[in-house]
């Protein structure tokens, strides 16, 4: 959200000018450093409502840097962005909290949106936070709009990727994804066991949606009243009200 500050850290001086340009046209307030001591400095003095960081840097690699802002009490719920080259730098804050994952280049409309969606989440919980996902863009603008009518925050994921970086940032009052043919697209059944091997994810309320045409496949991982199967766009509205109805203004 405009107005918000946002640490950047990169050891690449061209880098850093042209997301504080973007970021700056936006209304952003932005603070710069340019190795991982440095960042800890304008941490202390700047106390930004977000970081992005790269990861090899000087002094202090992106990794160092996550682990001592973690370990202090009152920086550790600071939402960061990590960024970098190296794809397979991902595994070594796959554990760290709060932390959102690019790999360069990025879209940069990608990281703008990202952005967006840590400052609204506040770095902390939410109960009012949703995150929903699916392939039919039509019936998704209803169903988000079928949310926000109940005061929900809604959160749109790209993939059970997007999904699972954003249940471990907003801690969502549910997760609601669309069960499709394809699932090249969004696979929920993989985002089922990746939040089932964290304890913290594994207790979130996960929800999917699905046509008839693939109820069986969906079964095999969601059981119950976490699937919903419809088979017109009105039917499953009509059936997500009654559910919004009884878990949001309960």
């Amino acid at each position: 959200m405009a107005g918000s500050k946002i640490l950047i850290c990169d050891d690449e001086v061209a880098v850093v000018e042209i997301l504080e340009t973007r970021l700056k046209s936006l209304g952003y307030e932005v603070c710069k450093a340019y190795d991982g001591e440095e960042a800890l400095a304008k941490l202390k003095s700047e106390k930004p409502n977000l970081i992005i960081t790269d990861v090899l840097m000087p002094k202090l690699t992106g990794y160092e840097f996550m682990k001592k802002i973690r370990a202090d009490k009152d920086t550790k719920d600071i939402p960061t962005i990590v960024v970098s080259a190296k794809n397979s730098m991902r595994d070594f804050f796959a554990a760290v909290n709060n932390v959102h994952f690019m790999s360069k280049p990025y879209d940069p409309k990608v990281l703008m949106d990202t952005i967006e969606k840590l400052l609204a989440a506040g770095g902390g919980v939410q109960s009012k936070n949703v995150i929903l996902g699916g392939v039919e863009e039509q019936l998704i603008a209803k169903v988000k709009e079928l949310l926000t009518s109940f005061g929900l925050n809604v959160f749109k994921a790209l993939n059970e990727d997007d999904a699972y970086n954003l249940a471990k940032t907003l801690r969502p009052k549910f997760i609601l994804l669309q069960f499709w043919e394809d699932l090249s697209v969004m696979d929920p059944a993989k985002l089922a066991v990746r939040l089932s091997q964290d304890s913290k994810l594994a207790v979130l309320p996960f929800y999917v949606f699905c046509k008839g045409s693939v109820a069986l496949d969906a079964m095999k991982t969601f059981k119950g009243d976490r699937m919903i199967g419809y088979s017109q766009s009105s039917d499953l509205l009509k059936k997500l009200e009654e559910l919004f109805k009884e878990n949001v203004t309960a």
